[in-house]
């Protein structure tokens, strides 16, 4: 789909409409019910656990790493410094850390670890996913300083949570599975984070992700990275921004805003609590400026000044961009249209021919509505019908881009182009 940039002739502010993009709860693994302060402790982190079954009991888990607490006395499960790496988290504050290899042929022994030692770091999505629809799974993983190996067949499986139904033994690996995605290259940088990428097709049931190494020990290729006497014989690294998202998801740069003069603003998914761990690039004239599903810009120098911001979006290699324009206003000027003073907003930029338009309460004026093409032609005009306040307009056009008229019975008038897609 080709995007096209837009500007705003009168800004007109709109409700924003929110699709499930990242189905992953809590992706960034900064959400937690009590800070860490020790190991084994990754059931603080909401929405995250081991796999284990009902009958066993275990003092084992993976551990959580934050940025929050006493830095000193809690040296164990912060960040950056640790007793094993010094790395901040991928984004944000918190990350997890799990061994995926031992060397079970010669234990080190200093080492409490078990034989067959792994962990499993498990995940709940927001809503099973949809049978036969395409997914990109994707996660962060960084080899650390302090562990002796460095390892490939990393990966993630999905299913409806059977895996928790298997007969698990006390720290044993999992090799009744295949997982979906999974890295056949030795990831062994400790300085940067690496990215573990691929898609899948899903049956429908998928409720749960979880990330581990699914390879018998044969299996799993290692390099040694730090075998000496004080280093334990596993590999362990760090886990972050984990995301399961359809894979035809298009860029969304957000909706056109004005922002006031030495200011800013927010684009981009704003408002869209899912729209976490994807991979997007913002544009300036030209120039790389910023990173993430949702970023902050300024206002332009000078009031007046229309910005266009450009967002390029890659998933599972499929690359989409979008475009959003911000205009800067003077300061104290706080709404820059007088139908928006009014209450009215239309909403969604773009759709699909379906536009909602809402006024508020106190607001008693009629409001008429014309969609003119590009070259001035009025394609279709009425007046809109309200039902408690929300009237319903279907624009009988083609993909591409439209002017939309608002005007009230008092002459106030907005003009704002959207994208019929």
């Amino acid at each position: 789909m080709k995007k096209i940039a837009v500007t705003i002739y009168f800004i007109c502010a709109w409700a924003n409409a929110h699709a499930q993009i990242n189905f992953v709860k809590n992706p960034d693994l900064e959400t937690y019910t009590t800070c860490p302060d020790y190991l084994n402790q990754i059931i603080y982190c909401k929405y995250w656990s081991i796999p284990k079954d009902s009958t066993t009991t275990s003092d084992y888990s993976m551990e959580y790493y934050n940025a929050c607490g006493n830095a000193f006395l809690d040296h164990g499960s912060h960040v950056p410094a640790n007793t094993g790496f010094y790395q901040y988290p991928h984004s944000g504050n918190g990350m997890a850390g799990a061994v995926m290899y031992y060397d079970k042929t010669a234990p080190h022994p200093a080492s409490p670890i078990p034989f067959n030692y792994r962990d499993y770091l498990q995940g709940h999505l927001y809503q099973p996913l949809t049978a036969g629809k395409t997914y990109c799974i994707s996660f962060w993983v960084n080899c650390t300083e302090g562990a002796g190996y460095a390892q490939n067949k990393i990966g993630a499986y999905l299913d409806n949570g059977a895996i928790n139904t298997l007969p698990i033994p006390v720290a044993t690996e999992i090799t009744s599975v295949t997982p979906q995605v999974y890295t056949n290259t030795v990831i062994k940088d400790t300085a940067n984070w690496t990215k573990i990428e691929g898609s899948f097709v899903a049956t429908g049931n998928e409720t749960y992700i979880t990330i581990g190494n699914f390879f018998t020990n044969a299996a799993t290729d290692t390099l040694v990275t730090n075998y000496w006497f004080g280093a334990y014989q596993y590999s362990y690294y760090l886990i972050d921004d984990v995301s399961v998202i359809p894979i035809d998801s298009p860029a969304r740069a957000g909706a056109d805003v004005w922002v006031e003069e030495t200011k800013s603003v927010q684009i981009g998914r704003v408002g869209d609590s899912t729209a976490k761990g994807l991979d997007c690039k913002w544009y300036h004239k030209g120039m790389l400026i910023d990173s993430g599903a949702i970023v902050s810009v300024h206002a332009a120098a000078t009031k007046g000044i229309v910005d266009t911001y450009v967002v390029v979006q890659t998933i599972c290699g499929i690359v989409t961009t979008d475009t959003v324009n911000v205009w800067t206003v003077p300061l104290g000027i706080t709404s820059p249209s007088p139908l928006e003073r009014d209450g009215v907003r239309f909403y969604p930029n773009p759709s699909d021919g379906n536009i909602i338009i809402t006024k508020s309460e106190a607001n008693n004026n009629a409001i008429s509505v014309k969609v003119f093409d590009l070259l001035g032609r009025v394609l279709q005009q009425q007046q809109l019908l309200f039902t408690n306040n929300q009237s319903n307009l279907k624009i009988e056009a083609s993909s591409g881009i439209y002017i939309l008229e608002l005007q009230d019975n008092k002459g106030n008038v907005s003009r704002v182009r959207i994208q019929i897609e």
